[in-house]
């Protein structure tokens, strides 16, 4: 009789540098690994400074920010974490690879924008063919008129809308302006509101499908709209980790580079967005566990304190054997 095949044992924690040393690139994950949206976590300037200059690594930040890719890079510039990036390309030494952003946020904004141009055209990608401009938008509560109008749409009422944009659940806006806005409350907005957007038939795309914001109190986000949506039959478009869509486009840049496939690494600290959109795109990943999971590993947020080891394997078989990461660490520092 053939041999059962057996299921090796989880990953363990490894130095940061042991785990990326066989990589020539990242697809590095920003909050929860690189910061917290307001601070850089300790040691994470340091490592990537430690990454560009002296390994020569490429970065690609790839983040579920529903927000444009400048906004990225200036954020990581202002928390002293990206001192290599598009913004300031002139003054990059020779030799020093680049960082890249590649967030969600600006896939949909480039989508949606392309396909509007020409609305008579099939959609280069069907994520993002929408019946109108006219969207209903859950919002970050600061740059969403900026976004939609740039992206050729404006903020309707659901009676009046073409589809539903999750970008954030801070705010709702059904139109231009100060008027037109109100404070994002889950017993209506996340109640009635989706209800009369699914019986209309409109497609959302969710622009950030990310559960949790990794902010110490768990904060929900865009994917749990979607999750809700979903549940009513409505019919959802999720731009983002672990989606398909975001790792093509990471990806793209690298290789179009030289480098290859087996010689990226993912580094993320969400299972369900980050590891598992790597695994899943034949990517390997290192989970870092000071992030989005920290609660439930019993370890500080942001801090690289290593988990105890049994709590950490109970926590890994939890999920499926082949969306495990290749690697965990405790956090994002070379010093760890």
């Amino acid at each position: 009789r053939a041999a059962m095949s057996t299921i090796p044992p989880p990953p363990t924690l490894v130095a940061l540098g042991d785990a990326l040393e066989q990589y020539d690139a990242l697809l590095l994950d920003q909050f929860g690994v690189l910061h917290d949206g307001k601070r850089a976590y300790g040691g994470a300037t340091e490592a990537m400074v430690e990454l560009q200059k002296r390994r020569r690594k490429r970065v690609v930040v790839l983040s579920n920010s529903s927000k444009r890719r400048l906004e990225t890079v200036n954020r990581l510039h202002a928390l002293g974490l990206g001192m290599c990036t598009w913004l300031d390309r002139a003054s990059v030494a020779d030799g020093v690879p680049m960082i890249t952003v590649v967030t969600s946020g600006d896939l949909v904004w480039n989508g949606v924008r392309e396909h509007l141009r020409d609305p008579g055209a099939p959609a280069p990608d069907a994520l993002f063919d929408v019946p109108g401009p006219r969207c209903l938008v859950y919002g970050n509560g600061d740059d969403d008129d900026e976004y939609t109008a740039t992206m050729g749409c404006e903020p309707a009422p659901v009676e009046e809308a073409d589809f539903v944009l999750a970008r954030g659940l801070f705010e709702v806006r059904t139109r231009s302006g100060e008027t037109g806005v109100e404070a994002y409350d889950a017993a209506t907005h996340a109640g009635p509101l989706l209800d009369a957007a699914a019986a209309r038939g409109l497609p959302m795309i969710v622009a950030n499908p990310d559960l949790v914001r990794p902010d110490g109190k768990d904060s929900p986000m865009p994917g749990v709209l979607g999750a809700a949506y979903e549940a009513r039959g409505g019919s959802v478009r999720y731009v983002g980790k672990p989606h398909a869509r975001v790792y093509e486009e990471a990806t793209r840049c690298l290789m179009e580079d030289g480098i290859a496939r087996e010689r990226i690494v993912a580094v993320g600290d969400s299972m369900e967005h980050d590891i598992r959109g790597a695994r899943r795109a034949g990517i390997d990943a290192v989970l870092v566990t000071g992030g989005v999971h920290a609660a439930e590993l019993h370890v500080p947020q942001g801090e690289a304190f290593e988990p105890d080891a049994a709590r950490l394997e109970e926590f890994l078989r939890g999920y499926p054997h082949d969306e495990w990461p290749t690697h965990v660490c405790a956090g994002f520092r070379f010093d760890a």
